[in-house]
C-alpha cells in the first residue's frame, strides 16, 4: 500500500474521534459533574444510548449504567429528567438535534482544568480518548444531586463458590449448599 494510502486511512480512522472531542463538553456543577454527549445513531433510544456507554475521567469510571444505575440524571433538551423519571423518556428515540447532557457525581473529586475522557461502548467496543478542559458553571447541583448506588452484598457458596445478590437466599441453587456473606 503506497504511504498516501496508509496517511489517508489513518486520517479517516480519527474522523469519529476528532467529531466527538469537539461536541463534548464537560462542566463542573459543585459535587456533579455534567457531560454534554452528541447523540451518535438516531435510531437509538435514550435507554439504549444509556445502556451503552461508558464514560471514563482520567482511567476512572465515572459513568455506566450496569455499575452505577441510580447515579445519574439525564439533560435532555435543556429539560432535567431525575434518575427516578428517567421512565417518561427512556423509550424516546434520539435525533440528531437533540442536546443530550448527563449529570453524574463527581466520586473522583475532579477540578477545574485539563483532563483525559474516554468515551466507550459497550457493544461495539469502540473508544474514544481525548484532553478536553473542564469548565466550572456558576449553576450548582445541590439540589440535583443524583441518587447514591447500593451496594451490592453476595452471598457465597461454602461448598462451590458460587454466588448470589439474593440476601433472603440460604441455600445454593447450584449445589444445594449452604451459603455465608
Amino acid at each position: 500500500m503506497s504511504k498516501f494510502f496508509e496517511v489517508l486511512r489513518d486520517r479517516v480512522k480519527k474522523i469519529p474521534s476528532l467529531i466527538t472531542k469537539r461536541l463534548v463538553h464537560v462542566s463542573i456543577l459543585g459535587d456533579s459533574l455534567e457531560f454534554a454527549l452528541p447523540p451518535i445513531k438516531q435510531s437509538h433510544t435514550i435507554k439504549q444510548f444509556l445502556e451503552d456507554l461508558i464514560l471514563k475521567v482520567n482511567d476512572i469510571i465515572v459513568f455506566d449504567a450496569n455499575t452505577f444505575p441510580f447515579d445519574f440524571n439525564v439533560k435532555l433538551n435543556e429539560k432535567l429528567y431525575r434518575n427516578q423519571d428517567l421512565l417518561e423518556i427512556y423509550d424516546k428515540p434520539l435525533r440528531l438535534g437533540d442536546k443530550l447532557g448527563l449529570q453524574v457525581p463527581n466520586r473522583a473529586n475532579i477540578i477545574v482544568g485539563n483532563h483525559t475522557i474516554e468515551i466507550a461502548s459497550h457493544k461495539t467496543g469502540t473508544k474514544s480518548k481525548f484532553e478536553k478542559y473542564f469548565t466550572s458553571s456558576q449553576i450548582k447541583s445541590s439540589t440535583l444531586k443524583p441518587l447514591l448506588s447500593k451496594k451490592i452484598v453476595y452471598r457465597q457458596c461454602n461448598y462451590c463458590g458460587k454466588k448470589s445478590q439474593d440476601n433472603n437466599q440460604v441455600i445454593c441453587e447450584y449445589c444445594g449448599s449452604e451459603l455465608s456473606e
